[in-house]
């Protein structure tokens, strides 16, 4: 008796995801993971198709995982021999006999022919003529495994971020419900950037030419409750839902009484250097001449080369928690606006006092136990901060109230769940409701 003929079908999900996984470091990464730790905790047979396989334990129950760096055809015929009985389409291949599934190797040829003639494709449509620059970003090999493989496995739905890889779409069927992650509006971004001094050119677009790559998805995802209603203007057709990010459950940890460490932790990217040189001219030596130590932790080290007093830029470290545990406040320096503030968030959920830039509490909402400062006055709140265990230890514990009830899974995702298993039971999905 097959154990598995009870079993309901589980909606299959391909998700894409354009770079590596190997390692959490923040932003777009970040978010990436949380989705598909989300999609596989809520029951989806989940593929992943990446640069690298992530290492996360929270996203090992990936039903397999595509590198696109990989010959299409060692892709295939590893699926074909490996874990088959764990997964719809291997268990129809074991169905058919050895013979029959031998037979299956000139499909696999014919795919990767199709799947190099897709890189073609993709490689031609971004050298004809003038392009908005922010389409430039596609991959040409993510594009091309990604039509092969929403062949060859049928999902049931097709999860892409950024605007740009929107065209992964065009290999769908009708029947096939399509999800975008936008992760930030991009005819937006670079304007943003562009007025506080920074630099987001390789993402600038018109509005009408990112709304016409937005129509290819079915349902939106923005991180912001503004970003959502932009995107519903734009796209008054389709489904779009807010859906923030959930930290790692960790344990919420007071700081020591007698820390004066500031922390701040950020990924290389513009809005983060421009934001810790500031901070270092501006507020860094009088914090610094009051007994304060600052540790700088991630790739955004990458710029700041020269020893500064007081100061220890670590770089990308395997283990967070024990640089949470000694600080008495964490940092989030970003000189504009960003989307989604991931590393607020998580400092939050590790009940951490969070001072942040104002520019950087977009997607919060009001009632977030932050500090804002301006440029240039961090250093005052920070000094009551660090004499003040009191003050901090409130703080601390609004931070722990504040992740309890509002950076739940039910609180994030609610909405996004409750939206696709409405879909789940329309036509958008007939062989999930079936």
């Amino acid at each position: 008796m097959n154990p598995l003929a009870d079993k309901p079908p589980r909606p299959l999900l391909l998700m894409c995801w354009h770079g590596d996984l190997e390692h959490d470091r923040g932003g777009g990464n970040t978010l990436a993971i949380d989705r598909l730790r989300h999609f596989i905790g809520a029951g989806w047979e989940v593929h992943l198709l990446s640069r690298t396989a992530p290492t996360c334990e929270l996203v090992q129950g990936c039903e397999e995982v595509w590198q696109f760096q990989d010959s299409a055809y060692r892709q295939m015929r590893r699926y074909l021999y490996r874990g088959l009985s764990e997964s719809r389409v291997g268990r129809m291949l074991l169905s058919l006999g050895f013979r029959q599934a031998t037979r299956f190797h000139q499909l696999f040829l014919n795919e990767k022919r199709d799947y190099h003639e897709a890189v073609g494709r993709a490689n031609d449509a971004k050298r004809e003529g003038p392009v908005p620059s922010f389409r430039k970003r596609r991959n040409a090999s993510l594009i091309g495994a990604a039509e092969q493989l929403i062949r060859f496995l049928n999902p049931d739905a097709v999860f892409a971020s950024f605007a740009w890889n929107t065209v992964i779409f065009d290999a769908c069927p009708e029947h096939m419900l399509t999800i975008l992650d936008t992760h930030d509006i991009q005819h937006r971004r670079a304007k943003v950037a562009a007025a506080s001094g920074g630099d987001l050119s390789d993402r600038d677009c018109s509005h009408d030419e990112e709304a016409e790559e937005l129509r290819k998805a079915d349902l939106l995802i923005g991180i912001q409750q503004d970003e959502t209603a932009l995107l519903h203007d734009m796209c008054p057709d389709a489904i779009t839902v807010t859906t923030g990010h959930v930290p790692p459950r960790t344990e919420a940890v007071g700081s020591p009484e007698d820390s004066r460490n500031l922390l701040f932790i950020a990924n290389y990217y513009n809005p983060n250097t421009r934001g810790l040189k500031a901070f270092l001219e501006q507020d860094w030596p009088a914090l610094h001449e009051a007994g304060a130590t600052l540790t700088v932790i991630g790739k955004v080290c990458t710029d700041f080369t020269q020893d500064v007093d007081g100061a220890a830029f670590l770089g990308p470290v395997d283990d967070l928690d024990e640089y949470y545990a000694q600080a008495a406040v964490v940092l989030n320096l970003a000189s504009y606006g960003t989307g989604l503030p991931i590393k607020t968030v998580e400092a939050l959920a590790a009940g951490k006092v969070v001072l942040t830039r104002h520019t950087c509490c977009e997607g919060l909402p009001d009632d977030a136990p932050v500090i804002q400062f301006e440029p240039g006055q961090a250093a005052q709140s920070i000094q009551h901060l660090l004499t003040d265990v009191g003050a901090r230890r409130e703080q601390e514990q609004a931070a722990v109230h504040f992740a309890a009830t509002a950076l739940s899974d039910e609180a994030v995702y609610g909405e996004l769940d409750a939206r696709l298993e409405d879909a789940l039971t329309t036509a958008l999905l007939p062989a999930a409701s079936a």
